[in-house]
């Protein structure tokens, strides 16, 4: 049987394998970082939310990393790669709705948790259903990484629903985060503000602008995906740099409450 990972590739995918798990670590000792953090009772569940959403991302890395692990040992059958999908949309659901939970919260001072609920329960069902409607019949190496190969193409209209809702409400909510620099003259509420929404905005757009349609290209991606841990983790744990450049103080910062409230995260 011939190898999954063609032997020209294997030395990026080796390299990309052990980023990935790095930026994995990172992501979880920021989520680690962010939920132990001293909270007001009002806006507890808003931290959580946000330790969910790197802890996530984290999580998905990790999978990343095993999935391409197994395909360097030749043992990354369609059953895995199916397994492997159904539980990074688990993680994708819950990080994205903690998410965009938190920016709601912040923005409108209000959780608004069963409508978000609904929406991103509805966005798993559809998720796993896109995936079995194209009818998944192996696994091959494809720019760079193990990908499932289907039978049928993706359906138009279901591929922009998907879409839409993988990207939408996440880039509208860190766009009116980002807003809330206007309502604020405290240096350091305006630097929480800069590096929170431009880490969020940052991971967006290394996903959706930077390709990965090559070994190396997957792997400068990888790499470049430590940067919005680091800022998130400046945010709340601000280093020397972070303190000069956003006039953050030389403290771990307690969790606020939410915009409304005059307080912004």
């Amino acid at each position: 049987m011939s190898p999954l990972v063609p032997p020209h590739d294997a030395a990026f995918a080796v390299a990309t394998a052990v980023v990935s798990l790095g930026v994995a670590s990172i992501y979880l000792y920021v989520a680690d970082r962010i939920f132990g953090r001293t909270v007001s009772s009002p806006a507890r569940l808003a931290s959580i939310q946000l330790a969910l959403f790197w802890g996530g991302l984290g999580a998905t890395i990790l999978l990343d990393a095993l999935e391409m692990g197994l395909a360097l040992a030749n043992a990354f059958p369609l059953a895995a790669a199916l397994t492997f999908t159904v539980v990074a949309d688990v993680i994708a659901v819950v990080a994205l709705w903690a998410l965009v939970g938190f920016l709601t919260y912040v923005y409108t001072g209000r959780y608004h948790l069963p409508e978000l609920g609904v929406i991103y329960a509805a966005f798993f069902v559809i998720a796993i259903y896109y995936t079995f409607a194209q009818a998944p019949i192996g696994v091959a190496f494809v720019d760079g990484s193990p990908a499932i190969q289907y039978s049928v193409a993706a359906i138009p209209w279901l591929s922009a629903v998907v879409i839409v809702l993988l990207v939408g409400p996440e880039l509208v909510g860190a766009l009116l985060y980002l807003s809330l620099v206007r309502r604020t003259r405290i240096a350091e509420q305006r630097g929480r503000i800069w590096l929170v929404g431009g880490a969020i905005l940052l991971w967006m757009a290394l996903d959706i602008f930077v390709p990965a349609t090559s070994g190396p290209l997957l792997l400068v991606r990888t790499l470049l995906e430590v940067i919005p841990g680091l800022m998130i983790l400046a945010a709340f744990y601000p280093p020397a740099w972070a303190q000069r450049r956003f006039g953050l103080p030389d403290e771990p910062i307690p969790a606020p409450e939410s915009a409304d409230r005059g307080v912004h995260p």
